[in-house]
């Protein structure tokens, strides 16, 4: 399945060294119609990606951008600790540009612009051709292929106690600088969010409301030919991901462009969506779940948010000094 009912990121491929890796739905269904739901937050959105859709929970964390900034951060003052034990560290590469804003799939493809070039496939960076976008893909992948087992282990603190007759510290330098942040816990600091933002989908997939608007939309695709239950299985058709498994070749090449077929399906699904207004009663919908799991979950939320500001205000405070 090319694209998952899922929020987007775009971190660094550093966040996989900076950060470690970071339940139940509700049986309630609101009988209220369709037509009540009002849009929540709504904007056009200027780059690639469609309808910008700003949630509630998404005010109890940091941004993209910010998490980005503060993974570089991390890496930065981590390479000063590992020059302590006589080991160089990469410095972070700079950010590259985004294809998608945050939220930009939440529903599926929503930007016409966009889909006439790349169907359901994410888009590139404007701007960036594929031979560039491949070329910074590989160039982040190959930023730590470099760095020796011994410098690896010490970076995580999975190798020996002592190195070079210094003490490494729990978790080596990485875990070191996460304390200096505040972010001791930074794998489960998101727990309570992730469980907001997934047990309000599925409350909201199963919300009649939604039902009722996936029938609609689905009616619409129909009218051109289109059998979908819902705009994500849409979007998961094997056919637009070639080489990964179904008769995904007939409709996209080994490199993942677009052909006719699927941009006239991508086209037809925003059409679709504009027609039912789906992003607008979706989100409305689900930010009427979000704000009764916030309710109960405001504490942990709160002070999760609290500490990701914290930690930023203090890496950009360590940066300063360190000049």
């Amino acid at each position: 399945m090319m694209i998952t009912r899922t929020r987007t990121g775009g971190l660094l491929l550093v966040a996989a060294l900076t950060w470690t890796a970071v339940g139940c739905s509700s049986s309630e269904k609101p009988q209220v119609p369709a037509a009540d739901a009002q849009p929540y937050k709504l904007q056009a959105s200027k780059t690639w990606g469609g309808v910008a859709i700003s949630l509630p929970v998404d005010s109890y964390t940091v941004t993209a951008q910010e998490r980005e900034a503060l993974s570089q951060a991390v890496a930065t003052l981590a390479g000063d600790c590992m020059k302590e034990y006589g080991f160089d560290w990469p410095a972070p590469l700079p950010p590259t540009p985004r294809n998608l804003n945050s939220n930009a799939r939440l529903y599926g493809v929503t930007d016409p612009e966009s889909v006439a070039v790349f169907g359901y496939h994410p888009p590139l960076p404007k701007g960036m051709t594929a031979r560039q976008a491949e070329q910074e893909t590989v160039r982040q992948r190959a930023h730590y292929e470099n760095v020796s087992p011994a410098a690896m282990t010490l970076y995580k603190g999975e190798g020996p106690a002592s190195v070079n007759g210094k003490n490494v510290p729990q978790g080596g330098c990485l875990g070191e600088t996460r304390r200096k942040l505040g972010l001791g816990d930074a794998a489960t600091l998101d727990s309570t969010l992730n469980k907001v933002n997934l047990q309000a989908s599925q409350q909201a997939a199963n919300d009649p409301r939604v039902s009722s608007l996936n029938q609609r939309w689905a009616a619409c695709m129909k009218e051109s030919g289109y059998h979908y239950k819902d705009p994500l299985a849409a979007a998961g058709d094997p056919a637009w991901t070639a080489g990964e498994g179904g008769g995904g070749s007939k409709d996209s090449d080994a490199a993942g462009t677009a052909k006719p077929r699927e941009i006239t399906v991508a086209s037809t699904d925003v059409k679709c969506k504009q027609r039912v207004d789906y992003v607008g009663v979706h989100s409305a919908v689900e930010a009427e779940h979000q704000n009764k799991l916030i309710e109960k979950n405001v504490t942990a939320l709160s002070a999760a948010r609290d500490t990701w500001k914290s930690a930023l205000a203090k890496a950009n405070e360590l940066l300063t000094k360190r000049g």
